[in-house]
């Protein structure tokens, strides 16, 4: 696969990407701070959406993979989510006049819009990451898609939150763009947009393969939830899907406390925020990309997965507790500095992770081929899509609340806030995070996914392949 088809398949992480901008720097903040909903009812509205998606993901991801039309069975789901996704935007960011009346009305259409966006994303998000493991079984292409997509993903997701926060929600006559609303709704119809225009590319990019994609699909079906029960048979795929649990927690806490930890610990301004939206995440994907030749020949997957986890809890447990100590530089300058490097060491070890687990993925899914005969990489992605969804919202669940308890009030002003916002947000951005990357290291350690065995799994597949014809 050459490296334009590898770009335009991966824009389909853009549509993904877009939502985590949305909720990592505007969704809590936007609820909570600008129309007043309290912490505790916005966290609460996130993690329940997640219980609906304990029921669509492997659904979806089973039906992906037993889908049977002359289209495939990935891009019929596909093509059916592009307008539901965008109509999901919309509504999150412009509620009506009727669901601001009060706390129960805006917690019901904050509940709904998100269910709305969520599902709509399943639908998408799991038959294009599936369709990233079938379209090669060559061990490093997997890794230089995933590679693409991942990058891609974060590339766009930030580019997008940090455009918004410098054109949409800057200061403007002396009012904080942040606090408007108005701006949100502008801000939801451009995403809306972007989800159209990125779909389609993916869609009409990758519709050659469906004929290949037939070929390779199974006619094994043990039911439903046998489909979906079958793949935790897999050794190696438990340990992913608790790797996966622990740091969907870890990322739905950044996610839900990102703007807020910038703007209230850090007491940073929206021209900063910006910055660090972009410069960080944007320089962790240069590295990433310039350095991934030279990592895949030294390092397999699971190694890499190792090395990220590790350098990734190592750097949560130095930045927060200096600056609550108080043995930062008074210096605003070097702060920023030093805030900006942290967060780009941990975008940069979170896309190595993310890069590792989902070529990882697509070789245990030739694995589970192997025992089973059967291809199950719907239900496979769905699995540990949904654990880092799951988790994400169980972080909102947790972070509403305790802003709620450490005393943040809604239209707050930065440097105005209570002792316990500060002490709060800096022992769980810190500290508090490196302690659940306890159980990522630990399950990569455990992994048993070498690259000889990989090309043993090949080569038997090929081998029952020709017996077979």
């Amino acid at each position: 696969m050459t490296f334009s088809n590898r770009l335009l398949y991966s824009s389909g992480a853009i549509t993904y990407a877009l939502k985590d901008a949305a909720f990592a720097a505007f969704v809590l903040f936007y609820y909570k701070q600008v129309l007043g909903l309290s912490g505790t009812l916005t966290g609460l509205a996130i993690a329940l959406s997640v219980v609906w998606d304990a029921i669509s993901d492997p659904m979806v991801g089973a039906w992906s993979d037993n889908l049977r039309t002359r289209w495939g069975r990935r891009h019929p789901l596909m093509v059916a989510s592009v307008l539901p996704i965008a109509l999901g935007f919309i509504a999150l960011f412009q509620p009506p006049d009727a669901a601001l009346t009060s706390q129960t009305n805006l917690f019901l259409w904050l509940l709904g819009s998100v269910i709305g966006l969520r599902t709509a994303l399943t639908f998408f998000m799991i038959p294009f990451l599936a369709l990233g493991a079938e379209m090669t079984t060559d061990y490093h292409e997997r890794t230089r898609i995933a590679s693409a997509r991942t990058n891609l993903g974060w590339f766009a997701g930030v580019i997008a939150a940090a455009a918004a926060m410098f054109w949409i929600f800057n200061d403007q006559q002396g009012i904080d763009g942040r606090f408007v609303a108005d701006n949100y709704h502008l801000y939801g119809w451009l995403s809306a947009l972007g989800v159209i225009i990125f779909s389609y590319i993916c869609i009409q990019s990758t519709w050659h393969y469906i004929p290949i994609l037939i070929d390779r699909a199974s006619s094994k079906n043990n039911g439903l939830l046998g489909n979906i029960f079958a793949t935790f048979n897999n050794q190696n795929f438990r340990y992913l899907v608790l790797l996966e649990t622990a740091v969907g927690g870890l990322g739905g806490i950044v996610s839900a406390l990102l703007m807020v930890s910038f703007t209230y610990f850090w007491e940073l301004d929206t021209l900063q925020i910006s910055i660090l939206f972009a410069g960080p995440p944007i320089l962790a994907v240069i590295v990433v990309t310039g350095s991934s030749q030279y990592i895949n020949k030294r390092l397999e997957k699971q190694q890499l997965l190792q090395f990220s986890c590790i350098i990734g809890a190592l750097n949560l447990v130095w930045l927060t507790p200096l600056q609550l100590l108080g043995w930062l530089p008074p210096e605003a300058g070097i702060v920023f500095g030093l805030v900006f490097f942290n967060y780009a060491i941990f975008v940069t070890m979170s896309i190595m992770r993310t890069v590792a687990n989902q070529a990882l993925l697509a070789d245990i899914a030739d694995e589970h081929e192997l025992a089973t005969g059967q291809r199950q990489e719907g239900v496979m992605f769905a699995a540990a899509f949904f654990t880092a969804k799951f988790c994400a919202g169980f972080g909102y669940l947790v972070a509403g609340p305790f802003l709620d308890i450490i005393g943040l009030e809604a239209g707050a002003v930065p440097g105005e806030t209570p002792e316990t916002v500060a002490l709060g947000l800096g022992l769980v951005m810190g500290p508090g995070l490196a302690l659940l990357m306890i159980i990522p290291i630990w399950m990569s350690l455990k992994l048993d996914a070498s690259l000889a065995g990989q090309l043993a799994v090949q080569k038997a597949l090929n081998e029952r392949a020709i017996e077979h014809e």
